[in-house]
Protein backbone atom coordinates (compact mmCIF):
# COMPACT_ATOMS: atom_id res chain seq x y z
CA UNK A 1 0.00 0.00 0.00
CA UNK A 2 2.78 2.07 0.52
CA UNK A 3 3.45 4.78 3.28
CA UNK A 4 0.63 8.13 3.54
CA UNK A 5 3.28 10.60 4.42
CA UNK A 6 5.39 9.33 1.39
CA UNK A 7 2.59 9.58 -0.87
CA UNK A 8 1.68 12.74 0.17
CA UNK A 9 5.16 13.65 -0.76
CA UNK A 10 5.80 12.01 -3.62
CA UNK A 11 2.33 14.73 -5.18
CA UNK A 12 4.17 17.48 -4.19
CA UNK A 13 7.00 16.16 -5.98
CA UNK A 14 5.29 15.90 -9.01
CA UNK A 15 3.55 19.25 -8.90
CA UNK A 16 0.16 17.92 -7.75
CA UNK A 17 -1.59 18.83 -4.85
CA UNK A 18 -3.02 16.32 -2.50
CA UNK A 19 -6.08 18.07 -2.25
CA UNK A 20 -6.66 17.09 -5.95
CA UNK A 21 -6.38 13.49 -5.38
CA UNK A 22 -8.76 13.41 -1.68
CA UNK A 23 -10.41 10.50 -3.06
CA UNK A 24 -7.36 8.35 -4.23
CA UNK A 25 -5.94 9.05 -0.51
CA UNK A 26 -9.20 7.96 1.25
CA UNK A 27 -9.44 4.77 -0.82
CA UNK A 28 -5.77 3.86 -0.45
CA UNK A 29 -5.18 4.84 2.87
CA UNK A 30 -8.60 5.03 4.58
CA UNK A 31 -9.99 2.05 7.34
CA UNK A 32 -12.66 2.32 9.23
CA UNK A 33 -11.70 1.85 12.77
CA UNK A 34 -12.78 1.93 16.54
CA UNK A 35 -9.82 4.00 18.22
CA UNK A 36 -9.20 4.13 22.02
CA UNK A 37 -7.14 6.44 23.55
CA UNK A 38 -6.02 6.16 27.11
CA UNK A 39 -4.85 8.80 29.52
CA UNK A 40 -3.60 8.43 33.09
CA UNK A 41 -4.55 10.79 36.17
CA UNK A 42 -2.25 12.63 38.48
CA UNK A 43 0.71 12.36 36.29
CA UNK A 44 2.14 16.26 37.18
CA UNK A 45 1.01 16.15 40.69
CA UNK A 46 2.20 12.83 41.46
CA UNK A 47 5.67 13.32 39.37
CA UNK A 48 5.91 17.11 41.46
CA UNK A 49 5.29 14.86 45.24
CA UNK A 50 7.02 11.90 44.59
CA UNK A 51 9.26 12.71 41.43
CA UNK A 52 9.65 11.19 37.93
CA UNK A 53 11.08 7.90 38.70
CA UNK A 54 8.30 6.73 41.31
CA UNK A 55 5.61 7.56 38.69
CA UNK A 56 7.11 6.07 35.78
CA UNK A 57 7.51 2.95 38.08
CA UNK A 58 3.50 2.78 38.36
CA UNK A 59 3.48 3.58 34.35
CA UNK A 60 5.69 1.23 33.59
CA UNK A 61 3.83 -1.75 36.11
CA UNK A 62 0.44 -0.05 34.67
CA UNK A 63 1.31 -0.67 31.10
CA UNK A 64 2.01 -4.13 32.26
CA UNK A 65 -1.51 -4.49 32.65
CA UNK A 66 -2.88 -2.89 30.24
CA UNK A 67 -1.13 -4.46 27.22
CA UNK A 68 -2.55 -8.29 27.03
CA UNK A 69 -6.03 -6.46 28.01
CA UNK A 70 -5.54 -4.98 24.80
CA UNK A 71 -4.18 -7.79 23.02
CA UNK A 72 -6.84 -9.98 24.35
CA UNK A 73 -9.06 -7.30 22.71
CA UNK A 74 -7.92 -8.05 18.95
CA UNK A 75 -6.63 -4.78 19.14
CA UNK A 76 -4.48 -4.25 15.79
CA UNK A 77 -2.72 -1.44 16.66
CA UNK A 78 -1.27 -0.85 19.92
CA UNK A 79 0.81 2.64 20.93
CA UNK A 80 1.98 3.94 24.25
CA UNK A 81 3.64 7.30 24.61
CA UNK A 82 4.26 8.57 27.76
CA UNK A 83 1.20 8.18 30.31
CA UNK A 84 -0.79 7.17 26.93
CA UNK A 85 -1.95 4.45 25.08
CA UNK A 86 -3.58 4.24 21.64
CA UNK A 87 -5.14 1.88 20.20
CA UNK A 88 -7.29 0.48 17.28
CA UNK A 89 -9.46 -1.80 16.76
CA UNK A 90 -12.23 -3.02 13.64
CA UNK A 91 -15.32 -2.64 16.01
CA UNK A 92 -16.70 -0.53 18.90
CA UNK A 93 -18.09 -3.36 20.86
CA UNK A 94 -14.22 -4.39 20.88
CA UNK A 95 -12.90 -1.11 22.12
CA UNK A 96 -15.41 -0.78 24.60
CA UNK A 97 -15.26 -4.10 25.93
CA UNK A 98 -11.48 -3.57 26.35
CA UNK A 99 -12.02 -0.34 27.91
CA UNK A 100 -14.14 -2.33 30.67
CA UNK A 101 -11.37 -4.82 31.04
CA UNK A 102 -8.98 -1.67 30.86
CA UNK A 103 -10.49 -0.30 33.75
CA UNK A 104 -10.81 -3.83 35.55
CA UNK A 105 -7.21 -4.54 35.38
CA UNK A 106 -6.07 -1.36 37.19
CA UNK A 107 -8.42 -1.77 39.61
CA UNK A 108 -7.70 -5.29 40.26
CA UNK A 109 -3.71 -4.83 40.19
CA UNK A 110 -4.36 -2.72 43.32
CA UNK A 111 -2.00 -0.19 41.70
CA UNK A 112 -1.15 3.07 43.70
CA UNK A 113 -0.10 6.79 42.88
CA UNK A 114 0.86 7.15 46.20
CA UNK A 115 -0.48 6.03 49.77
CA UNK A 116 -3.87 6.66 49.67
CA UNK A 117 -4.68 7.43 46.14
CA UNK A 118 -5.06 4.56 43.56
CA UNK A 119 -3.86 4.74 40.57
CA UNK A 120 -6.53 5.07 37.49
CA UNK A 121 -7.21 5.76 33.89
CA UNK A 122 -9.34 7.67 31.33
CA UNK A 123 -10.23 6.55 28.14
CA UNK A 124 -12.17 7.62 25.16
CA UNK A 125 -13.22 5.78 22.48
CA UNK A 126 -14.02 7.25 18.57
CA UNK A 127 -14.87 5.12 15.22
CA UNK A 128 -15.19 5.93 11.51
CA UNK A 129 -13.46 6.12 8.89
CA UNK A 130 -9.72 7.25 9.04
CA UNK A 131 -6.28 7.86 7.24
CA UNK A 132 -3.61 5.56 8.06
CA UNK A 133 -0.35 6.76 8.10
CA UNK A 134 1.77 2.92 8.83
CA UNK A 135 3.90 5.27 10.96
CA UNK A 136 4.17 5.53 14.29
CA UNK A 137 1.59 8.41 14.16
CA UNK A 138 -1.10 5.52 12.94
CA UNK A 139 -4.42 7.52 12.25
CA UNK A 140 -5.45 11.02 11.64
CA UNK A 141 -9.00 12.06 11.18
CA UNK A 142 -12.08 13.60 12.78
CA UNK A 143 -12.65 10.53 15.45
CA UNK A 144 -8.89 9.89 16.47
CA UNK A 145 -8.92 13.91 17.69
CA UNK A 146 -12.32 13.36 19.35
CA UNK A 147 -11.39 10.23 20.96
CA UNK A 148 -8.42 11.93 22.20
CA UNK A 149 -10.60 15.35 23.81
CA UNK A 150 -12.33 12.81 25.34
CA UNK A 151 -9.56 10.55 26.90
CA UNK A 152 -7.40 13.08 27.69
CA UNK A 153 -8.77 16.25 28.15
CA UNK A 154 -12.79 15.38 29.38
CA UNK A 155 -13.20 12.18 31.28
CA UNK A 156 -11.93 11.91 34.81
CA UNK A 157 -10.12 8.57 36.75
CA UNK A 158 -12.27 6.02 36.08
CA UNK A 159 -14.69 7.04 33.03
CA UNK A 160 -14.92 5.52 29.42
CA UNK A 161 -16.29 8.16 27.04
CA UNK A 162 -17.48 7.37 24.04
CA UNK A 163 -18.15 9.65 20.32
CA UNK A 164 -21.56 9.64 19.05
CA UNK A 165 -20.63 7.94 16.28
CA UNK A 166 -19.08 5.15 18.77
CA UNK A 167 -22.24 5.09 20.68
CA UNK A 168 -24.05 4.54 17.82
CA UNK A 169 -22.29 1.28 16.56
CA UNK A 170 -22.29 -0.82 19.70
CA UNK A 171 -24.49 -3.04 20.82
CA UNK A 172 -27.28 -1.05 22.47
CA UNK A 173 -26.27 -3.23 25.69
CA UNK A 174 -22.96 -2.95 26.02
CA UNK A 175 -23.84 1.19 26.35
CA UNK A 176 -27.39 0.68 27.81
CA UNK A 177 -25.44 2.19 31.33
CA UNK A 178 -23.62 5.72 29.51
CA UNK A 179 -25.58 8.96 29.72
CA UNK A 180 -25.75 11.20 27.31
CA UNK A 181 -23.63 14.68 27.53
CA UNK A 182 -21.77 17.32 25.13
CA UNK A 183 -18.69 19.42 24.91
CA UNK A 184 -17.50 22.64 23.07
CA UNK A 185 -15.08 21.75 20.47
CA UNK A 186 -13.00 24.61 18.58
CA UNK A 187 -16.52 26.45 19.26
CA UNK A 188 -18.29 23.15 17.69
CA UNK A 189 -20.77 21.21 19.96
CA UNK A 190 -19.85 17.46 20.01
CA UNK A 191 -22.44 14.62 21.57
CA UNK A 192 -20.81 12.04 23.47
CA UNK A 193 -21.81 9.21 25.83
CA UNK A 194 -19.89 8.78 29.74
CA UNK A 195 -20.01 5.97 31.72
CA UNK A 196 -18.14 6.28 35.27
CA UNK A 197 -16.64 2.55 36.39
CA UNK A 198 -16.32 1.68 40.42
CA UNK A 199 -13.00 2.69 41.37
Amino acid sequence: MGNLFNYLRELLDGDSHPLEHQDEIWQRFGRTVAVMILDSTGFSRTTEQHGIVHFLTQLMEAREIIEPVCNAGNCHALRFEADNVYAAFDHPNEAIATAFGIHEAVKSGGLMLNDDEPFRVCIGIGYGKLLWSETLEGYFGGEINLASKLGEDTATGGETLLSENAYRHADPGLVAEFSKSSLCISGIEATYYRLRHEN
